[in-house]
């Protein structure tokens, strides 16, 4: 499901593809998560399929960044499994990053459009990616809305919020466990419940026979075998057939993404880093998603992967705009997010509880205490910001004075 608004995978090359893959051969990834775990399933592989899944775990891992930045760690950490001789350098790996066009022109002509602005417009805090956070007595903070892209334009931060930055005594962002690779791997092997599916229907037989010979082929077109993802959750899979090429192209280069250029221009200049979050609790949000709904979700995703540069660059138009609250209703009014009209709705409300607004209130607990320390620069995505669970309001109703900065 392309999550409005969530930024997208990016690969990265580094000094982790070093690694040799005796690494996993010889047992070394730790044996946590009991049966069924990607642990687990990796040491019972014969060879063959070993080296199927080195080639197909960095794509998955690397493209759920849209959802979450820490899962950057993940692709990280499991792109250490690949051999010297199975990567490819930056120019024989890198994709042919098409030119895409925003679809907003064509979306303001559609019959849905009204409706589309009509909630934007009802939803309260809905413009704007920057604010100024204070109340008496205490240093003003800042609260950045984020896109999880390496996109250039993205990551050029206007003045004011360069500025902000520059002079804060610190930092807060989703997680810090997007900066450390063996937290993200413990997590992830120690809960496999978060990425595998429970006993019982593989992967093939939750799709059904008809749906999973229309995802096999896009599966394929990923360089994903079918056979290596059918113990896998289909969010999990979903997320590795949303990887547009100029960001695939733009990793390979070692462009990161905005999150991560925040948070290490902050330990660079030797201020104080905090997440709100951790890796599990994150994960925990999009595994909860029902099988069923997470299911309909990858078969409509299939339908997506040749609109995605499109889709991508209406969210980077909205998202630089501002109009942070349109970015949901457009893209729902473009793209699908089920097979059906009821399934969609499911698919978007269930996510925009589970995943939006439930991480909106946890983040919001947690940060008025490093609110009250004064002098924070926060960086969030952008979508956490809007509406009557976002960030401004229930710090407004904490008592913040939250003000936009144009």
């Amino acid at each position: 499901m392309p999550i409005p608004g969530r930024g997208v995978p990016v690969p990265v090359e580094g000094e982790l593809f070093s690694f040799s893959s005796d690494f996993a051969d010889s047992g070394g990834i730790p044996s946590l998560g009991g049966p069924g775990s990607l642990a687990r399933a990796f040491e019972t592989m014969d060879p063959t399929m070993k080296r199927a899944w080195r080639q197909t775990l960095p794509l998955l891992l690397t493209a759920l960044p849209h959802l979450f930045p820490l899962l950057l760690c993940a692709a990280l950490l499991l792109a250490a499994t690949v051999s010297r001789a199975d990567a490819q350098t930056p120019g024989e790996a890198a994709l042919q990053c098409r030119t895409s066009r925003s679809l907003l022109p064509d979306l303001r002509q559609s019959a849905g459009w009204d409706a589309s602005q009509a909630k934007a417009d009802a939803t309260p805090h809905g413009r704007g990616r920057f604010f100024r956070v204070e109340r008496d007595g205490v240093k003003p903070s800042w609260l950045f809305g984020t896109m999880h892209l390496s996109d250039p334009r993205v990551l050029d931060l206007p003045p004011a919020v360069d500025a902000a930055l520059g002079q804060a005594d610190g930092v807060v962002i989703e997680t810090t466990d997007i900066l450390d690779p063996t937290k993200m791997a413990g997590t992830l092997l120690a809960r496999a419940d978060l990425t595998t599916l429970p006993p019982g229907p593989s992967l093939p037989e939750l799709l059904g026979e008809a749906n999973m010979a229309k995802v096999a082929p896009a599966l394929e077109a990923r360089g994903m075998p079918p056979a290596t993802v059918s113990r896998l959750q289909p969010w999990f899979v979903a997320a590795g057939l949303l990887l547009p090429d100029c960001e695939v192209a733009r990793g390979k280069t070692g462009a990161k993404v905005l999150d991560v250029t925040i948070a290490e221009r902050a330990k660079t200049t030797g201020k104080s880093l905090e997440g709100l979050e951790t890796a599990a609790e994150q994960l925990e949000a999009l595994a909860s998603m029902p099988l069923p709904l997470q299911a309909d979700n990858l078969v409509a995703s299939v339908d997506l992967t040749d609109r995605l540069p499109d889709l991508f660059e209406t969210m980077i138009d909205l998202y630089l705009r501002g109009e942070i609250a349109l970015i949901g209703p457009a893209t729902e009014s473009a793209v699908p997010a089920g097979t059906t009209d009821a399934n969609s709705v499911a698919i978007t409300q269930e996510f925009e509880d589970r995943v939006v607004h439930r991480r909106n209130a946890l983040m919001a607990e947690r940060l008025q205490p490093i609110l009250d320390q004064g002098g924070r620069f926060v960086a969030v995505g952008a979508l956490h910001l809007p509406g009557e669970t976002g960030l401004v309001e229930r710090l407004e109703k904490a008592g913040w004075r939250v003000t936009p900065v144009e």
